[in-house]
């Protein structure tokens, strides 16, 4: 996208991209095992700007892996006339390898230990098992339904529902969770579930939100967005609870403008159905006389994040954190257990994908 970007700017004499995790390299790079297969590109690789200038685009792969070092050189013009030949990824070393960065014995005392502590004191306590695995692998949240993305979405409606009368708000028809925002790029086996499990599947500050009636046809285009940019891996994939939805790959995808208005119209959802049994859309079109819809989600998703197009709707934040709405869901909402039958492996069928 930095790439396709470049095109459209002036006076640009670098861009230094992120999110993606390219791993950009040279030869000789020294690189994290596994990683040599995975080069995208020369560090840096060059775009060409819209008065035809050569710009060099940087990125680092993420997870603290590398730190990125691009060496510029500038004639007294400002122009960019040279890139250092010890431009590249430095890897994060340590341990035993030969480029390991020795420990600030300060930074070591004083960060490091009382994290490491406060870590292993989260991987200690137990708070539930699961009968089954449970699948938040990146490439899995983002494209289709996993037990794991069943299990949060139904966390946010839970808490929601539990704490809907304290905050004066109508208790959640469905709940959203963004693909996105599911983190820990991984399957955690059948087995213990710690505190530190629900850290890992959602680490960000996200709060749980409730947004009141909101019309069905502003519903159709919150999932028309959902599914949008399936074929890139985007965030922006929702998992789901409340309702299931079937869905056209071979449809035309929504596209939207800054403010969330829509563009072009999307033609890729086909049914939405409430687990009541009530039909939001049908054929691809919103049902005559078709209900409003309240939806429990996260507050990043209700500001508009990943282009939801809530487009400034009135929203409630219910002070509890979606990672603690989980672990408060695993041990009071499931008795502890996360059973086998309610969370099967693929999920159990809210979303349907055609083509």
């Amino acid at each position: 996208e930095d790439l396709a970007l470049a095109p459209t700017l002036d006076g640009v004499d670098v861009m230094v991209a992120g999110g993606g995790d390219e791993v950009l390299a040279n030869p000789g790079d020294l690189l994290i095992p596994g990683h040599e297969g995975m080069i995208y590109g020369p560090y840096p690789m060059t775009a060409t700007d819209f008065d035809g200038t050569q710009v060099p685009v940087v990125t680092t792969a993420g997870n603290y892996a590398y730190a990125g070092r691009l060496v510029v050189g500038f004639d007294k013009d400002g122009n960019v006339i040279d890139i250092g030949g010890n431009s590249g990824p430095v890897r994060v070393a340590g341990g035993d390898n030969p480029d390991a960065v020795m420990p600030d014995p300060w930074v070591q005392t004083l960060v490091v230990d009382p994290v490491v502590t406060y870590l292993e004191d989260l991987a200690t306590n137990v708070i539930g098992t699961s009968e089954v695995d449970l699948d938040g692998i990146r490439g899995h949240v983002r494209t289709v339904e996993t037990n794991e993305g069943d299990l949060i979405a139904d966390s946010l409606k839970w808490q929601a529902e539990q704490l809907a009368g304290d905050f004066g708000v109508t208790v959640p028809d469905v709940a959203l969770q963004n693909g996105g925002g599911i983190r820990n790029d991984s399957t955690i086996p059948a087995g213990d579930v710690t505190e530190l499990d629900t850290f890992d599947m959602l680490p960000f500050p996200n709060y749980v939100s409730v947004l009141e009636d909101i019309p069905p046809e502003q519903f159709k285009e919150i999932m028309e967005n959902a599914v949008s940019r399936v074929e890139l891996g985007d965030g922006r994939f929702a998992q789901i609870s409340g309702f299931t939805f079937l869905w056209d790959a071979a449809g035309t995808p929504q596209e939207l403008d800054d403010a969330g208005n829509v563009v072009t119209p999307g033609t890729r959802v086909v049914t939405i159905e409430l687990d009541d049994g009530t039909d939001i859309v049908q054929a691809g079109a919103v049902v005559p006389g078709a209900p409003d819809v309240t939806i429990a989600t996260i507050d990043f998703l209700a500001k508009g994040g990943d282009q939801y197009p809530y487009r400034g709707a009135a929203f409630t934040t219910l002070g509890v954190t979606y990672q603690q709405a989980l672990a408060n869901y695993i041990v009071d909402g499931l008795g502890g257990v996360i059973a086998a039958g309610d969370y099967p492996e693929g999920g159990e069928g809210r979303i349907t994908r055609l083509n």
